[in-house]
């Protein structure tokens, strides 16, 4: 009879050890469950951070459109340049000579029309024969045309003024068409751009002011929205927002990141 009452009594205190760690992890669990859910601070979602990034409206890939050797490119990276200033130039000595024989062939198709138009006057040609003479102008003047084409392509001009940011071509290098050559992009003209949740867009309205803080320069600057990206994602439940900033900004550069602080609610 004691060796059972020894093990009832063993049974119990068991069972009161197993009782008491059910409890104490319960209370654990009820207080890793308060901790984890923060108290209303009583701040909106309004105030979460919104991230900016600096980018340029006008930016470029400059690519080859032709298949040659590139024998002018002395621009490089983090240099600026006008509209209209020569990039890459290749070498067109052949395109050259043949805008020179299309041109040949113009000027003595235009002399033969020049002729027949004349007998033509003295009803001594056909007129079958001064239209096939037209029509032979009329191709060579489109030959050389075509020539002139050829040839524009064998220089790259800015098509803005800016600043190159990468070269990728080297000068006395063969490319094909569409390989790329350099990246520029118009370093004047900047603006911010961020994503914004959609439940805020009754603030992002065109011309509302806004604060951007850079995280590079360490300096705060005006900005004014200018538009709304063209649909919300409806996954994310975002949009995009670009602002134009306001103050000087000569020591903002496309890429500069930070944080965007909307004006408060009228």
């Amino acid at each position: 009879m004691n060796f059972k009452k020894k093990i009832i009594a063993y049974s119990v205190a068991f069972m009161g050890c197993v009782c008491g760690l059910a409890n104490a992890e319960s209370q654990s669990l009820i207080a890793f469950e308060n901790q984890a859910t923060p108290p209303e601070s009583g701040k909106s979602d309004e105030s979460q951070l919104l991230r900016a990034q600096i980018k340029a409206r006008e930016s470029t890939q400059i690519a080859s459109e032709m298949a040659g050797l590139i024998n002018q490119l002395k621009i490089k990276d983090g240099e600026r340049f006008k509209a209209g200033q020569i990039l890459v130039g290749f070498n067109c000595s052949l395109e050259g000579a043949q805008l020179s024989k299309a041109k040949a062939t113009l000027d003595k198709k235009t002399k033969t029309h020049e002729v027949n138009q004349k007998l033509e006057n003295l009803k001594s040609i056909s007129t079958l024969q001064l239209d096939v003479s037209r029509t032979e102008q009329e191709e060579a003047t489109a030959e050389v045309q075509v020539a002139q084409a050829i040839l524009e392509r064998c220089v790259i001009r800015a098509p803005f003024s800016g600043k190159v940011v990468d070269v990728t071509a080297r000068a006395y290098q063969s490319v094909r068409p569409g390989d790329p050559l350099m990246e520029i992009i118009n370093e004047s003209d900047l603006e911010v751009e961020f994503i914004a949740p959609s439940k805020m867009l009754p603030r992002l309205k065109s011309g509302n002011s806004l604060t951007v803080r850079l995280m590079e320069t360490n300096n705060s600057y005006h900005a004014k929205i200018i538009r709304l990206g063209g649909k919300v994602d409806p996954v994310s439940q975002t949009i995009k927002v670009y602002a134009a900033i306001t103050d000087s900004n000569a020591e903002v550069l496309p890429g500069m990141s930070g944080s965007i602080e909307l004006a408060p609610a009228k």
